[in-house]
Formats: structure tokens, C-alpha cells, sequence
């Protein structure tokens, strides 16, 4: 690229979609820059996968296909660094490298570090070998040696570690980085791996190094090795970034340019994560420019130039103002952020400039009384220029007391809506009206024995009335015979 273009950015990106938390990115790819003129063009990053974020709030700055999987090239040598790291608490101790080390990367033209089989080096400077020049036959005798020569065990380990750093979309099957299937990681692993690795004093001290001086050894004399990070080499002018610091570069066929990389100015750190970066003559002057490196400075200087931590929620912004049921004396109650929030954002942001929301379906139509001051009620979100930036907790701004009386008699209201009161009412509907169907069959039955019984005593009555005719027929007729045998007699 020419030599005069100085990448200071120098106008606000345009805001993107907001992404889901907690990985919110606040801006996109469309930036611009300055030229040898001090005139603004436009400038686009080219690189399709990218992740940048604050090491000090995790804020997420930018952010793209951040999670898709790709080849991640000799970036692959940050976890190979971690699992030795771990596992190797010595860094003194002598190693000798293997032959087969050597002999497994015959024909792959990929990086080497001049190591020679049989030669005798510490640990320490195999780290620096393979994170500095990029050595591929460092990353195979550091997993030979770790691995307690077994190179299978050693890419067990590997991914064992990113399993155990909650970074779900790598998986490994090298320990340098060359083009392999099911050899993958992203950018947001990757710069997840780096920061993990930075937490050892001597992965930092090494990858911040743009040179390292190996001792001399059984078999060479010292020698240096050298950086291939051109962000921290103030002869390519293009490239160079005064605050970047490590932390890895990777280069294949399948893998495009890739950097991770860490910058630090004015108390702010980001960490930076770009993979598969194009490679061509974006100006036409004859020489290839790495996109990863150009964006990646691009990104940088925008954010150090306008991005601050400023409060953007304090306590004392009234958010909202909601209904309170069952309250003695009011019927609201004020609802403020639970404390001053902090985010990064642009110089220009003010608290007066953002929106805060409550999350839909956090808040309920009404709060319930009694509430305490500090309480938690409900969520919200803060948003600038249509971008959620983050999610912070609303609480209550003062006590609210309950009113017993209000609340006796609410709940009683509340209850006759409920399922539960509608079940009883319909099981107390059927136990009416099965008492009234056996009242009604009761009362049939009751009448069908009172009519069985005056029919009963009626035909007792009829059979006596007959039994009493029969026998005064019987009497009369025995009267009349005994008569006409008394008159028979006489005669």
C-alpha cells in the first residue's frame, strides 16, 4: 500500500445490529480514514471473521462471523503454548529435539526455527521459537516432549484445554497449525485462548519481543529469532502500531492472514482477533497488503481515538415510573438503575444521549407493595443509536408500604380469577347439583312410598270391607238356615 496513507480514523463507523449479550458488538466494518492530505476516504474492513473486545470491561467492540468456524492456521500455537505452559512448570528443563519431529514436517514447506534433531534446548526457548519465529518443529517436539512422546495424547490435551476454557468451536488435530480436516477454532476462541495465555508471565513476556536471542546449544551457535507480528515492526510503515503488543500471526493456503494481538494507550487494552484476511494489491503499487494487519490498525485507532468508559446509567436517572397494587399512601413507585453502569462508548455519549428500556417481560403491568429501597424489580436495556450496549438491573428508588386492608381484599378479587378458584367453583357446582338430583330422587322415592302405602292401606281396607261382607253373608246365610230348620222342626 502506499507509503503515505496514515490509517487514523477519524469519523464514527455507522452503528450495526445490535448482536445477543453478553457479546453485544457495538459498531461494523464500514470506518474511514485519513489521507496524506488529512482528506477523509473511505475504508472497509476486508477481513470476513473478526472479534474485538476490551480486556478490562469485556465489552465487545466489533465484532463479525466471530464464532464460524475456519482454519486458524500456526494461531493454533497459543494453545499449543498454554498446554506446555501447564505443564511444564520448569522452564529450564533441557529438551532434546526428536528426529521424528523433525522428519514429520518434511515436504510441508511450512515455518521452521532452524532447530536441528538432536539439538538440546530449554523450554523457554522452544516457547520463544514457536510464538516468536512461528517454528513448526517447536510445536512438534513440545507436544512430543509433553505428551511423553505421544502426539496423540498431546492433541487430546489440547482439547481438552479448550473445552475447559468454554471455547466450544475449536477443535484440533495438529499442534502447529497446518491445513487439516477437522482442524478448526474461530476468532472469538482464538482471542479467548490468547487472553487465557497472557496470564503467564513468560507467554507475555515472549510474544511482546520482536526478536529473541537463542543460547548457543550442543549443536549451533546463538542465533536470533525474529517476530513475524509487522504490527510491532516500525519498518513497515503500513502495518506498524506503536501500542500492539504480540500476540500471534498465522498464514496457510485455507486460512488467509490471520493476527491475534493486543493493544494497550491510555489505561484501555483491547484484544483483537482477525482470521482469514485477504492478501492482494488493494492500491495497485505492486505489493500485496495482509488485511489483517491493515484492519486490525484501522480498528485500533478508531477505538483509542474515540472510545471511552463513561457512565452511561447512573442511579440517579429515573428510568421509569410504574403502578404498585395494595400500596398504603401511593399507588407508583420510581424505578433507577442499581448502580452507576459503565460502558465504552464514544467520547459524544452522554447518560442524556442513551435510552434505557426495561426488558419486555421482565416488568409486570403492576408491582406488588411492600417493596424496599435497593430491591430489584426487572431488567432493562441500554441503548444508543438503536444498539443495545448492555443489560443492567432497575430497582426500586424507595420504600413502598402495603396497605393490609387493600391487600386482604385484592387477593380475594385476584383469587375468584384464578384456575384454582374456578375449579372449586365448578366442583361446587356439581356437588349442588348432585345434592338437588338425590333431593329430587329422594323425594320421588318418598312420594312413591307414600302412595305404595295408601295403596296399600286401601286394599287392606277393601280386604277387610270384603272379609266383614263376606263374613255377614256367611252369618246371614247361616241365619236363614238355621230359620227354616227351626221352622222345619215345628212343623
Amino acid at each position: 500500500m502506499k507509503k503515505a496513507i496514515i490509517f487514523l480514523l477519524t469519523a464514527i463507523v455507522v452503528l450495526s445490529g445490535a448482536f445477543s449479550l453478553p457479546v453485544s458488538a457495538l459498531y461494523n466494518d464500514d470506518v474511514t480514514v485519513l489521507n496524506s492530505k488529512r482528506e477523509r476516504v473511505p475504508y472497509k474492513i476486508q477481513t470476513p471473521r473478526y472479534y474485538i473486545a476490551s480486556m478490562d470491561t469485556h465489552d465487545v467492540l466489533f465484532a463479525k462471523n466471530e464464532t464460524e468456524h475456519c482454519a486458524p492456521a500456526s494461531l493454533t500455537k497459543i494453545i499449543t503454548a498454554i498446554v506446555a505452559l501447564e505443564n511444564c512448570k520448569d522452564l529450564t528443563t533441557e529438551i532434546e529435539v526428536p528426529e521424528k519431529c523433525i522428519r514429520q514436517l518434511a515436504g510441508t514447506e511450512s515455518s521452521l526455527g532452524g532447530l536441528k534433531a538432536g539439538e538440546k534446548v530449554t523450554m523457554k526457548d522452544l516457547l520463544a521459537c514457536l510464538l516468536i519465529a512461528s517454528a513448526n518443529e517447536a510445536a512438534t517436539t513440545i507436544a512430543d516432549y509433553i505428551g511423553g512422546g505421544s502426539y496423540e495424547k498431546f492433541i487430546a490435551m489440547m482439547n481438552e484445554t479448550a473445552a475447559r476454557l468454554g471455547c466450544k468451536d475449536s477443535h484440533f488435530v495438529n499442534a502447529h497449525g497446518l491445513d487439516e480436516d477437522g482442524h478448526y477454532s474461530c476468532a472469538k476462541d482464538m482471542a479467548a485462548f490468547a487472553e487465557y495465555a497472557l496470564t503467564f508471565p513468560v507467554f507475555q513476556e515472549l510474544t511482546a519481543l520482536t526478536e529473541y536471542k537463542l543460547p548457543q546449544t550442543n549443536l549451533q551457535k546463538p542465533r536470533k529469532v525474529r517476530t513475524t507480528n509487522f504490527l510491532m515492526l516500525s519498518g513497515y510503515r503500513e502495518y506498524y502500531l506503536p501500542e500492539a503488543k504480540g500476540v500471534k500471526t498465522g498464514s496457510t493456503s485455507n486460512a488467509g492472514k490471520c493476527v491475534v494481538t493486543v493493544a494497550a494507550k491510555d489505561g484501555y487494552r483491547y484484544i483483537c482477533a482477525m482470521m482469514g484476511a485477504p492478501f492482494y494489491d488493494y492500491d495497485k503499487d505492486g505489493y500485496n497488503e495482509n488485511f489483517a494487519f491493515m484492519d486490525a490498525k484501522a480498528i485500533f485507532n478508531w477505538t483509542f481515538k474515540y472510545i471511552r468508559l463513561k457512565t452511561v446509567a447512573p442511579t440517579s436517572h429515573i428510568v421509569k415510573v410504574a403502578a404498585v397494587k395494595y400500596a398504603s399512601g401511593v399507588d407508583h413507585v420510581r424505578l433507577v438503575p442499581k448502580e452507576d453502569y459503565m460502558a465504552l462508548v464514544p467520547d459524544s455519549v452522554t447518560d442524556g444521549s442513551v435510552l434505557i428500556e426495561p426488558v419486555k417481560g421482565s416488568l409486570p403491568e403492576k408491582l406488588e407493595a411492600p417493596l424496599k429501597k435497593g430491591e430489584e424489580v426487572c431488567d432493562a436495556a441500554v441503548m444508543h443509536a438503536g444498539v443495545e450496549i448492555m443489560r443492567i438491573k432497575l430497582v426500586a428508588a424507595e420504600d413502598v408500604h402495603r396497605n393490609l386492608f387493600l391487600f386482604v381484599f385484592g387477593k380475594l378479587g385476584e383469587f375468584t380469577h384464578t384456575a384454582v378458584f374456578k375449579v372449586f367453583l365448578a366442583l361446587a357446582l356439581l356437588a349442588a347439583v348432585g345434592l338437588l338430583v338425590l333431593q329430587a330422587r329422594d323425594s320421588a322415592n318418598r312420594r312413591r312410598q307414600k302412595v305404595q302405602m295408601v295403596h296399600y292401606r286401601n286394599s287392606t281396607q277393601n280386604h277387610s270391607a270384603q272379609n266383614r261382607n263376606s263374613t255377614q253373608n256367611r252369618n246371614s246365610t247361616q241365619n236363614r238356615s238355621a230359620g227354616q230348620n227351626r221352622g222345619t222342626r215345628k212343623k
